[in-house]
């Protein structure tokens, strides 16, 4: 005889199934040994089983819920565990489940728990009809967890408060000593000119002269950028749509890069980019962009490609703009301290052009990256959020 036609042979068991005693004690294992809070809840509502775990998530004795109504262990008249008694009670009364639904219980002492609960009815399956034995409720304590998390955050807040502490004191110091500068420069630079008409262009005083007018221009400029970045005005956004806005920027910048030898490549008008806004001032949006794109083609003075992409990140309605070339790269060591201030690797550099692109960025909600490896290019990425 087949095993087919054995189990057709075999008799239906009539009743509820009763487990032995080792099944029993072996269920009970199982169930101690999770880490998880364990309940069972009959028809009737009351606790049937529940396991060690629960009991120290509750706050309560094992022993002490066995048989006990929900109602007589949870309802202490205050309102505090509305919510968790809720998630239960939906399950026993209403025949609802419940996946991963985060609470907070407050036990009789001690400071509250953040549970997450997941609740699925208990199902006779000896019956042809849909009859409910009771209900399985999982709690999971992430008080601990959630502790992190809010600690992760608070020091991400607080990090990036003493960042922008830091960067508004150093642009009032940079600013201070600009304005204490630019005065004396700007007269040793004259003077310097007027000495160099009247001793003519030969001898050795002369060149003393040019040196001293090409250093005293170089310190104007950088007054000038510390200036800048210490007066950026406040943003003025408004809807900008992005699309062509990124192609009148690579028109005005695709000259300059030929003549370098650089390929400038993009942006390409792929479907889903047109009508593309995003609330921006576009001057200062501009600043920002010719920071990317003058740091890109510095970065190239052999030639190269310089790439300019905007896509739309999923989720959140955001979207990214990247510009990426194919020069020396960054020292992995160097990306840290990138977008500070007065950073520079460059001989000639005065270190505020992508301090002053990161500033603008946060001005605008937005996040600015890099990514980059030596000998590989890097790729800036700004993201905007969209209207």
């Amino acid at each position: 005889m087949t095993i087919r036609r054995r189990l057709k042979k075999a008799p239906r068991r009539q009743g509820p199934y009763r487990a032995s005693p080792a099944s029993r004690a072996l269920f009970q294992n199982v169930i101690e040994a999770m880490s998880d809070g364990m309940m069972i809840i009959d028809r009737q509502g009351h606790i049937s089983v529940v396991n060690q775990a629960l009991g120290r998530m509750l706050g309560l004795e094992p022993q002490a819920m066995l048989g006990r109504g929900w109602a007589e262990l949870f309802f202490d008249g205050r309102g505090e565990n509305d919510a968790f008694n809720d998630v239960v009670l939906e399950g026993v009364q209403q025949q609802a489940c419940h996946q991963n639904c985060q609470v907070t219980y407050h036990p009789p002492q001690g400071p509250p728990r953040e549970l997450i609960v997941t609740t699925d009815l208990l199902l006779d399956q000896t019956s042809q009809d849909r009859v409910v034995m009771g209900m399985l409720a999982v709690f999971k304590d992430v008080t601990e967890i959630k502790a992190l998390h809010r600690r992760e955050q608070e020091l991400m807040q607080k990090s990036q408060r003493l960042y922008q502490e830091k960067l508004e004191g150093l642009g009032r110091l940079a600013l201070a000593v600009a304005h204490e500068i630019r005065n004396p420069v700007m007269s040793i630079g004259g003077l310097s000119l007027r000495l160099l008409g009247q001793c003519g262009p030969e001898g050795r005083q002369s060149q003393y002269l040019e040196r001293i007018i090409s250093s005293s221009r170089r310190l104007e400029h950088i007054v000038a950028q510390v200036s800048d970045y210490a007066d950026l005005p406040t943003p003025r956004p408004a809807p900008l749509e992005l699309l062509p806005w990124l192609m009148g920027l690579a028109g005005h910048y695709r000259g300059r890069a030929q003549e370098q030898g650089v390929r400038l490549v993009g942006p390409q008008a792929t479907a889903g980019l047109e009508g593309l806004k995003a609330p921006a001032d576009p001057k200062l949006l501009g600043r920002l962009m010719a920071a990317l794109l003058e740091n890109a083609l510095e970065a190239m003075p052999q030639g190269g490609e310089l790439r300019l992409d905007l896509t739309r990140r999923a989720g959140p309605g955001r979207a990214v703009i990247s510009v990426s070339d194919t020069g020396r790269g960054v020292d992995p060591g160097d990306l840290p301290y990138i977008f500070d201030p007065f950073f520079t690797t460059k001989a000639a550099g005065v270190g505020m052009g992508l301090a002053m692109a990161k500033r603008i960025a946060e001005d605008h909600d937005a996040v600015l990256a890099v990514d980059s490896a030596p000998g590989q290019g890097a790729t800036f990425s700004l993201s905007l959020p969209l209207e």
